[in-house]
């Protein structure tokens, strides 16, 4: 009986290691299979993103672009309308630039008239005060003054006329008085 309990012991624990080894082969391969499924799906997840944003899905359109007639008239008028604009700004700065010039000019004649005349070296000392914009001011105020005065003395010379042209009428006019009587 020892020894049949021994066998049995032994077979029974040969058995459960058999049990146990077929097991664990059969659980090995679940997992293994477990493990290649879900390689298989992560594989293909990462290969169906890579082509999706590499390639996102495309939908093509064609079309066709026309113009109407119309529009393109709109488009050069807005074109003339800025031109011309420019244009005019342009040749606004430039006429201003000119009238500045005249202006300049004006005021320096006045000033060689104000001074009654001028020689080559005063004319060259002009130019270099009219180069500075404060000279220029005070230049402009002294002519000013000047053409004033002379404004005020050719009326108080106008009047003084009028009024002697009267004395001589009303002289005239009582001498004709004095003989009729």
């Amino acid at each position: 009986m020892g020894s049949t309990l021994t066998d049995v012991v032994s077979w029974k624990v040969d058995n459960l290691q058999s049990t146990i080894e077929s097991q664990t082969q059969t659980v090995s391969e679940i997992g293994e299979n477990l493990t290649e499924s879900v390689n298989n799906l992560s594989a293909t997840m990462t290969e169906k993103m890579d082509n999706f944003t590499a390639n996102p899905p495309v939908q093509k359109i064609e079309k066709t672009i026309r113009i109407a007639k119309e529009s393109w008239q709109v488009y050069l008028a807005m074109f003339i309308s800025v031109f011309t604009l420019i244009f005019f700004g342009a040749t606004t700065i430039w006429q201003e630039s000119r009238i500045e010039k005249a202006r300049i000019s004006d005021i320096k004649y006045h000033y060689i008239l104000m001074n009654g005349s001028i020689s080559s070296e005063g004319l060259d000392s002009i130019q270099s005060w009219f180069r500075d914009p404060e000279k220029v001011k005070i230049i402009e105020k002294q002519v000013k003054e000047y053409e004033d005065r002379v404004e005020q003395t050719a009326r108080a010379l106008d009047q003084k006329h009028r009024l002697e042209e009267k004395i001589n009428e009303l002289n005239s006019q009582n001498q004709n008085k004095n003989s009729g009587k």
